[in-house]
């Protein structure tokens, strides 16, 4: 069977989910430290990649190189700048799994509950903008000519307004 090519990346994370999947390690609770994949000539089998050095590994040394054995002999690393075989498989993936519809790939903002442009700021104390321009801080209709020159009322000292 012909071997698919995976970017380094991506072999790393299929031989930690690989891993992770093991009922020794799940029993276990640890969490295995995958280096990147290093290029190298192919060998006998044909496999060009090799990883060393796993991380937190002690006990579980026969698990990780079954692991690794299987997965070198189904993935080859892949070229800097070489397409992989699963490129469509990967778009169509991440199209399917794009809740806005790709929104992500456009340029033009996107709103995902429908609208395409954005709405104009919206001043949530209404006219109050324009009434601070007048003067009054707290936004009171301006006052005519006559009642300006009034003095201002007092309180009453009795705050229930006898």
């Amino acid at each position: 069977m012909p071997r698919k090519t995976l970017n380094a990346s991506r072999l790393q994370d299929e031989v930690k989910r690989r891993l992770q999947r093991l009922q020794e390690v799940v029993e276990d609770g640890v969490k295995i430290v995958v280096p990147r994949p290093q290029w190298q000539a192919a060998d006998r089998a044909g496999c060009n990649w090799t990883m060393k050095h796993f991380g937190n590994a002690a006990g579980f040394e026969a698990s990780i190189a079954s692991v690794l054995a299987q997965v070198q002999a189904e993935y080859n690393l892949a070229a800097e700048g070489e397409e992989t075989d699963d490129d469509e498989e990967e778009a169509s993936r991440r199209a399917a799994a794009d809740p806005f519809g790709g929104a992500g790939a456009s340029n033009a903002p996107v709103n995902p509950f429908g609208e395409t442009t954005r709405a104009a700021k919206a001043n949530p104390f209404g006219e109050a903008a324009s009434a601070k321009s007048d003067g009054d801080p707290f936004g009171a209709p301006s006052s005519s000519d006559d009642s300006a020159n009034e003095p201002p009322r007092k309180r009453p000292a009795n705050p229930f307004g006898d």
